[in-house]
């Protein structure tokens, strides 16, 4: 046999997937189960399911605040994720030496610990699937309740409480975990979403604050309604806003805050790279919230029982 036929009767070995995409997924894999196993977070779902089961239990005819204005899953699953995130970034960082010498860039290694997102992301959707299931309440509670809104903005508002509340506070977890180098962040961190978010929608919701203030601060929240029951419990007040595109900024904030972490530890060009995408999409989300903030109703409007629709002149 010649050397060329010898060559040529060698099989050709099955493509397989590169060593640098193997190894990420792989450590992908791992910060996901370390997340998943994490006990703050596992008391977290626990208790958010406790507490749904509760409320299903006692919740009657109810209205359409019920359907909007329940963030279990963010406050049970999403916060909980937050800080676990914090917590395991942290570890992680403090691997130093291990963790240089692993055959990946740091770009590469918070990106697979950034995956982790998914978990929260199930938890949170299992949520959602559990709650409305069991009531069967999305598509049979009576128009009205939901006041001028439509079908899909509810479900578009459900899928921010809950999905996107989720990932949101993994990736800003894992964010501050990558800049704040200090003893006790998390905790900073949780007060500082806390008072962003409770904070905004308190102050400018009061009697007396004018109505453009609240229209633009209210939505320049990682979780805000859309609806609120009459005060004589006559109707049901649909707010200022759109929907449809405060969930796109909130995908923004998602990615921005993904961002955040793997800017931490880039160089060269992929830092030039993240920078400017970076700078893409803080216009993109400046827009999404001007549209978020700007569309919608100009005025809350007032939905009563029999149908009928009044704007509310404050």
């Amino acid at each position: 046999m010649t050397t060329s036929a010898a060559v040529a009767s060698v099989p050709t070995p099955a493509p397989t997937m590169a060593p640098g995409r193997e190894s990420f997924w792989a450590l992908a894999r791992i910060e996901m189960v370390r997340l998943a196993r994490h006990p703050l977070l596992l008391t977290g779902v626990a208790f958010g399911a406790f507490s749904t089961a509760l409320s299903i239990q006692e919740l009657g005819a109810g209205g359409g605040q019920d359907l909007l204005g329940l963030p279990v899953a963010a406050l049970c699953v999403g916060v909980p994720a937050m800080i676990a995130a914090q917590r395991l970034t942290t570890a992680f960082r403090r691997a130093g030496e291990v963790v240089e010498a692993a055959p990946m860039s740091t770009v590469t290694r918070t990106g697979a610990m950034c995956t982790s997102a998914v978990v929260p992301v199930v938890m949170a959707s299992m949520w959602l699937v559990f709650y409305y299931a069991s009531l069967n309440r999305l598509w049979t509670t009576p128009d009205w309740m939901l006041g001028t809104l439509s079908r899909t903005d509810l479900a578009m508002i459900l899928i921010g409480h809950t999905a996107i509340a989720a990932t949101g506070a993994t990736l800003l977890g894992i964010a501050a975990a990558r800049w704040w180098r200090f003893r006790g962040a998390a905790v900073v961190l949780v007060v500082g979403v806390t008072i962003w978010t409770l904070g905004s929608i308190g102050t400018f919701s009061a009697e007396g604050v004018p109505p453009t203030w609240t229209r633009w601060v209210r939505l320049f929240t990682p979780l805000s309604g859309f609806t609120n029951p009459a005060p004589d419990g006559s109707g049901q007040d649909t707010m200022t806003g759109s929907p449809g595109w405060y969930l796109v900024w909130l995908v923004t904030l998602c990615a921005l805050a993904g961002l955040a972490a793997l800017l931490k530890g880039s160089e060269g060009s992929v830092r030039q790279r993240l920078v400017r995408l970076g700078a893409a999409l803080l216009a993109v989300s400046a827009l999404t919230y001007v549209l978020a903030a700007s569309g919608g109703n100009s005025s809350p409007v007032r939905t009563y029982p029999d149908g009928h629709s009044v704007v509310l002149i404050k």
